[in-house]
């Protein structure tokens, strides 16, 4: 690694053969040594928010101890699996993935009249635009296709 007392311009010290004077138009460098870089480990010290599926669903939730995390998707902290709630809380972008999953298989489940499977489309049209607006934030909107263009069947 490079030494940064060891590297940095000496203006006390003679040029050595061959090497170039400074000149007017290039003067020389800045002879203040340059901070040291802060130590870095591999690990950080924040907190890894992350989606997984459960490998056993229905655990306690490792942040309040409380709530169960679910089966399918589930949220950990590090290693340890979190309740929805926890999730987001500790990571609003993760948690709202998981409250939108929840909502669109609400809704895909919900057998109904027609006048309540109208409200439930509008309760699902509000909550898009909720979590778009909060998306926005982070990126523009992604198109991921599912299908080719080409593709008419279901």
């Amino acid at each position: 690694m490079l030494n940064q007392a060891k590297s940095s311009a000496n203006p006390h010290r003679t040029p050595t053969e061959g090497a170039l004077a400074p000149s007017p138009q290039q003067p020389e460098a800045d002879p203040t040594p340059l901070p040291a870089a802060l130590p870095r480990s591999t690990k950080t010290d924040d907190p890894l928010y992350t989606i997984r599926i459960a490998d056993n669903p229905g655990t306690t939730c490792a942040t309040c101890g409380k709530q169960e995390t679910g089966s399918g998707p589930v949220g950990f902290l590090d290693d340890e699996p979190v309740c929805d709630l926890c999730l987001l809380e500790g990571s609003p972008e993760l948690g709202m993935v998981l409250a939108l999953i929840s909502v669109v298989r609400a809704y895909a489940n919900m057998n109904g009249t027609p006048e309540e499977r109208q409200a439930a489309l509008e309760e699902l049209g509000a909550f898009a635009r909720i979590y778009d607006r909060f998306a926005a934030k982070t990126g523009p909107a992604r198109i991921i296709k599912f299908f080719r263009e080409d593709d008419t069947t279901n």
